[in-house]
């Protein structure tokens, strides 16, 4: 899923996260380094190291909190998984905080109180570096795996079901748009057959359908590979086991409307 805040499609959150981690980690170094050897200036850099870890943790959060509300998807591993490793780095960021309150200033000897902070701060933050990672080799999150001709990525907030989602002249032949419907997220797709619709969330881990692949009647996703039938929703290989919600779709007048009700009226039929 494209990160929002980017440069040139580039994610910003991952840009900064160098800055703690490198700043952070050379902290503890210099620190130890400092005590065995008796330099202070190595425990003075330390300490500068610590105030410049923290200010850059405040600005890698900002994009990594807007990219964890606005990108990942609800009810999936991945909005979990941000969640912990949001989490784990505020511990880490006021675990450094409170090392630098109690140093004070740069010529005070780092103590055995503020060694341990950073060894444990310097731990989680390889923890967190380690979910980090996962969410962006498994999870996809903000990466920009657009094929060629694929055109450019389409998303629409509809507060009605009964708006158009786009003009079918928008979407190229395999192209997907995801439609945020009334807080419900809806995959538009054009293949062979003409649109189609379905659920955004796979049932197996909740990855996102519409960043995945639409070849023929069969959308993959992204995450674990599982295919689905975009008409009924059937599972065509897993590793999901349950099958997704799809949705009546129509052209009128180049318009594309979907409909809530495919899933009920199929069931009766």
């Amino acid at each position: 899923m494209r990160s929002k805040v980017n440069i040139k499609s580039h994610p910003l959150h991952p840009m900064l996260v160098a800055f703690p981690i490198a700043l952070w980690t050379a902290s503890l170094i210099c620190d130890l380094l400092g005590l065995a050897l008796k330099k202070p200036e190595l425990w003075s850099a330390g300490f500068y190291a610590v105030i410049g870890g923290c200010i850059g943790a405040v600005f890698a959060a900002v994009p990594g909190a807007i990219d964890w509300k606005t990108v990942v998807p609800p009810n999936s591993s991945a909005k979990s998984r941000g969640l912990i490793h949001g989490s784990v780095n505020t511990v880490v960021l006021i675990l450094f905080i409170i090392e630098a309150v109690r140093r004070g200033d740069a010529g005070t000897t780092p103590d055995r109180v503020s060694l341990l902070l950073s060894v444990v701060g310097v731990a989680m933050l390889g923890y967190s570096g380690w979910l980090g990672g996962t969410l962006v080799y498994r999870n996809q999150i903000g990466v920009d795996h657009r094929y060629a001709n694929s055109g450019s990525w389409k998303e629409r907030t509809l507060d009605d079901w009964s708006r158009p989602v786009c003009n079918v002249g928008e979407l190229a032949q395999g192209q997907m748009m995801l439609a945020v419907i009334k807080g419900e997220r809806v995959a538009i797709g054009k293949c062979p057959e003409g649109i189609v619709a379905f659920s955004d969330h796979c049932t197996h881990k909740g990855g996102p359908l519409s960043d995945g692949v639409l070849i023929g009647w069969a959308v993959q996703c992204p995450w674990h590979g599982s295919q689905f039938d975009v008409h009924t929703g059937r599972v065509i290989s897993g590793p999901a086991q349950k099958q997704i919600k799809t949705y009546a779709a129509r052209v009128e007048n180049g318009e594309v409307y979907v409909s809530p009700l495919f899933e009920v009226e199929r069931k009766k039929a």
